[in-house]
Formats: C-alpha cells, structure tokens, sequence
C-alpha cells in the first residue's frame, strides 16, 4: 500500500528547482514524477514561451482514486482569482459601467445612506491594488463557519456590507500594504452591482469567454464540483472542497493547466491578443508592495527588476495550492498547480529564472510584549518570538514567518497572504490572538 511521506516534501521540491531561461528544463518530467512518486495527489504545469504551450504533470488524483493528473484537469487556484477580478475592473471601466477611483459604497450602499461620507476613500482601485488597511478576512466572517465548514460558503453580502459598516470608517487607507481578501471579495461585489448581473456572470462575459476559458468556473456554495477535480490534500488527508458566496471574487476560481496557460498566452501576446490593454493596465505598478518583497499592480504582484518585471500571483485554500507568473521581456511564462497544501513560490520563481522576492521586516519597539506560546485545543499552536526587535510566527503547518506591523496590534505575515492581531486586556496586556490563514480565523489565548 502507497503511504504519504510528507517530510520528503520540501527535499522534493528543493529537488525541483532548476534555473530555466526560455525553455524549459529537459528534465522536469521526470522531477514531477518525483513529487509525485508514493503521495496521494499530484502537479501539473503549463510552460508558455515564443514556440506555444508545453504541459507537463505528474501523480493521480488521490490514493484511491488513480485517474492521473493532465493539463484538463481542475484544481482550486485560490487567490489568483483576484487576478482576474482585476481585470474585470478594468474591462468594467472601459465600457463604462465603472471608475476605479470611484468609492465602493457608491455601489454597494444606497446614495442617501449616512455611511457613504465615512467610506469615500475607500475606492475601487484602493481594494485591488490592497492598500484600503481593510483586515485580511472581514471581522464577522467567523461568525458563518462553526459547524458548516468554510466561513465562506455561507457569507454572503448583507453580512460583507455589515463588515464594511464596521471596519470602513477606521481603516488606514493608503498608509501600508495589507493583503486583504475581504477587500477583493467587495470588489467583485461592487463590480456585480454596477452590471447589474452576479459576478460570476459578468466574470464569464467579460473576462474568461472573451479570452476563451471555457472550462474555468467558480465555485458556487451548494454547486457541485466537476467530476475532473482534483480532491484537495493536507497532511495526507482528503480536506473538503472550497466554495463561497460573496467571498467568491477573492479565491474560488477552478481551472486547468490547459485554461490557465492560455491567460498566459494573452498576457504575453501583442496588441491583437484579447483584453490587452487591461493586461497592460493591471501589470503596471501601482505602490510598493514591502511586505512581499515588490510592487503592487492591480490585482497582480510585481516582483523581479526594472528591466524584467514579473507579475505574477499565488493560491491556496484548504487543500490546493498554485502560481502563475511571467516576464513579458523574455516572452515566458509559467503555471503551476497541485493538490497538496505546499507552497510553490519558490518553485514557480526558479522556473522563471529569478529569484523568490525577499520582504522587509520592521523592527518593533515592544516586541517583546508578544513574545509568547499561544495555544488553544482542537487549533494549530502559534509561537511568537523575537529576534533583535523583530516578530516572528512559527506555525506547526506553515514553518516560521517574519511578522510585518500594519498597525496598532495587526501585523502582515511576510511571504505568506495572512495576518495576526494580538488582543489585549483592560491592563493593556497581550492575551491572545486571532490569526488568518487560508481564509479562516482562528483565536488561541497566550499561554506563557
């Protein structure tokens, strides 16, 4: 009987990565065999260059389930979903349906509503280019997930709506970067508005049927999945698949290697490839983007040099994970997905050729008033420790992470699209802390 050998992983993927400069390494067939080799899932990639696509893949769906991975089949792609929302931003500003400088509430609260004052810098363009200080997930979406799964199969826009009422007004707009998957869902909220239609249908007219991904879909809460999706893994077990509501424009898109890289083909293509000028317009840097080593467009991350940008995004839910990037300079590309919970980046980043981008810390005057081990039953144990006035986060499941200051007592995790807020007591103390990590919240109380 096959077993799952999890800590081989990371040696697997260290394996992997080999430099590649326009073509792909001779040998990455055999490497995905590797990965592959006695695991329950797989990978597949989608190589993009001046000669057209190659695909490549390796593993099965699962240990009982032995259909083999190929460029058809689906995988959760997670938040590279916010890529396309921006571009439906911009296709939505074209035609005229919209403004990225306008504020969301112009959309998503009535015209006479007190709030619209209070919410006005809070536009468009602030939430795709995650600069609206908005908190990772919003405040009360943990009040969906207790005993029904993800928190977002059942958030829906009144309870978005709820949040942006509460968390608006305060929220630090244009004073740091924060990664924020409340702020992309309530962008593709907004943009549904304004079309008057739902976003998965204005999604499929204006961005996926204009540029002919027609097996790529959005998983709907209480939709079945497709038969050809690949089942999600985490420490060797199946997890459940990832749907949601209005959270949906944040990260529940499925695709393929095969759909995947025909994105890539249009966003290297020339001026007659389809949405070319809102390809241009999203990978154009917008503001610096420290807290994961480069700039920020709309939607896409910049990283690499001035005379070779990569865009690029990652994905992850509950038991997928995925990367896409590219260099328009070079003319290549690369998609990568699987169904197992471990990050690609560094993988996806050699086969570009450059090197995974390196964040900034930021020294914290009372880091060591976090300092601590927090731990709650049934819940991943977070142990905070310090280093020459620096944060970091140890997770059993995700290493440890350099911790980023937003504000007062919320911090970005560095490398990883997730954060912390410590809570305090009437003394001021800290006592415990409430992390976000792969769209769920989650509070453990210090313990020492």
């Amino acid at each position: 009987m096959l077993t799952f050998r999890m800590k081989c992983l990371p040696l697997i993927l260290a394996f992997l990565l080999t430099s590649a400069f326009g073509k792909p390494p001779e040998d990455i067939q055999d490497k995905l065999d590797v990965f592959a080799n006695d695991n329950p899932g797989g990978i597949a990639v989608a190589w993009v260059d001046a000669d057209g696509v190659t695909f490549f893949s390796g593993g099965r769906f699962s240990l009982n389930d032995d259909r083999p991975i190929t460029p058809d089949t689906q995988f959760e792609i997670g938040s590279i979903t916010k890529v396309f929302t921006a571009l439906l931003l911009v296709e939505s500003e074209r035609q005229g349906k919209v403004s990225r400088f306008d504020p969301v509430g112009k959309y998503l609260l009535s015209a006479d509503d007190p709030d619209q004052e209070k919410l006005a810098k809070i536009t468009l363009h602030a939430l795709t280019t995650h600069s609206a200080g908005l908190l990772k997930m919003p405040f009360n979406s943990w009040n969906y997930s207790a005993g029904h799964g993800s928190s977002s199969e059942r958030y829906d826009r009144e309870a978005m709506i709820k949040a942006l009422r509460f968390s608006g007004p305060s929220a630090p707009v244009g004073r740091a970067w924060a990664y924020s998957n409340f702020g992309l869902a309530m962008l593709g909220e907004a943009l549904a508005e304004a079309w008057g239609e739902s976003y998965e249908a204005i999604l499929r007219a204006h961005v996926l049927t204009p540029l002919g991904m027609n097996r790529t879909t959005l998983a709907i809460s209480g939709r079945a999945s497709p038969d050809n999706l690949a089942p999600g893994h985490h420490d060797g077990n199946r997890v459940g698949v990832w749907r949601a509501l209005a959270m949906a424009p944040a990260g529940a898109l499925r695709s393929s290697a095969r759909d995947m890289s025909i994105l890539l083909q249009a966003a290297l293509g020339g001026k007659d490839a389809p949405l070319q000028q809102a390809f241009i317009e999203t990978t154009t840097p917008q503001r610096e983007a420290v807290a994961m080593g480069g700039q920020m467009g709309m939607g896409w991350l910049i990283s690499g040099s001035e005379t070779d940008p990569i865009p690029w995004h990652n994905g992850g839910t509950a038991g997928h994970r995925s990367f896409m990037g590219f260099s328009r300079d070079r003319g290549l590309g690369v998609v990568v997905l699987t169904n197992h919970r471990i990050n690609l980046d560094k993988f996806g980043f050699n086969l570009l050729g450059v090197k995974r981008p390196r964040p900034t810390g930021m020294v914290v005057k009372d880091a060591q008033s976090y300092v601590g081990k927090y731990r709650a039953s049934g819940a991943e144990n977070v142990k905070i420790s310090e280093q020459k006035s620096m944060l970091y986060a140890s997770f059993s499941k995700e290493g440890k992470r350099i911790l980023r200051k937003i504000s007062g007592d919320r911090y970005a995790v560095l490398n990883v699209p997730a954060e912390i807020v410590f809570e305090r007591d009437a003394a001021g103390k800290v006592v415990s802390l409430v992390y976000n990590l792969n769209g769920e919240d989650t509070r453990v109380k210090k313990r020492d």
